[in-house]
């Protein structure tokens, strides 16, 4: 005997089902950016900010130009990447290719350390001691001295193309490329004795890869810290997605 029973058609109950993707459904991978215009803040821990700021581009800019006496026959800058002969330099201790395994064990300190520092009191590398951070706070230490603070900069913002504004953000730019073009120098010092490559680049006797490095640093500098600034904490960081982002 059967007992299946064809279901009535009439009585079937349809339902409009679309992919979760659709196109009509799809939402956009980038927002619109809104600008954000910082205000001058005070207090002690802006002043803990300047502080870090300056020891940290202190290091930067000047660590290439530090000298350690190491007798003769080796080189007298204190920091070193000596590519050409497979030797790093880092004051009284001196690295060879079969010995990364010490820079590699730092790395892998490095990476616990900055674990347990956001742990423990939040988001303090993001907010102190990130390049990202650091530069940006350079630009805007410019932008501000140039087109003054938060509202004035708004203002000028929404205004129109006049001389007045067509000359600070001409100013403005200038001095940003500028840092940009110090900030590439300063790194390829790291690579070759400074003083040295100084006066080569200056009397174009430097290599070309020098001067490719310096100008793809100036560029990425001057966009990153420039022009796209939280952008790149939002859409090209991976420390957010590595943690939570709530900031304490």
């Amino acid at each position: 005997m059967n007992l299946y029973t064809a279901p009535d058609p009439d009585n079937i109950e349809r339902l409009n089902v679309e992919p979760v993707n659709a196109r009509r459904n799809r939402q956009p991978l980038y927002a619109p950016r809104k600008k954000v215009f910082p205000k001058r803040a005070e207090g002690r821990f802006r002043r803990f900010k300047w502080i870090v700021m300056l020891i940290t581009l202190g290091i930067y800019y000047l660590a290439p130009w530090i000298r350690w006496d190491r007798g003769p026959y080796a080189p007298d800058q204190a920091i070193l990447i000596d590519l050409s002969s497979r030797r790093f330099f880092f004051f009284f201790i001196e690295i060879w290719p079969q010995e990364f395994y010490y820079v590699a064990g730092l790395l892998v300190m490095a990476g616990f350390g900055l674990f347990l520092v956001t742990s423990a009191v939040g988001r303090a590398w993001c907010g102190y001691a990130c390049p990202q951070t650091v530069w940006v706070d350079l630009f805007l230490v410019v932008e501000r001295a140039i087109e003054g603070d938060r509202n004035a900069r708004m203002k000028l913002d929404a205004g129109p193309m006049r001389f007045a504004k067509l000359r600070k953000r001409v100013v403005k730019h200038s001095i940003w490329l500028l840092i940009g073009v110090v900030t590439g120098g300063a790194w390829i010092f790291y690579f070759a004795d400074a003083p040295s490559l100084l006066v080569a680049l200056f009397t174009g006797r430097a290599p070309a890869a020098a001067y490719t490095t310096v100008a793809i640093l100036t560029a990425t500098t001057y966009v990153l810290g420039g022009l796209m600034r939280e952008q790149v904490c939002t859409y090209m960081c991976p420390w957010p997605r590595i943690q939570g982002c709530d900031a304490r």
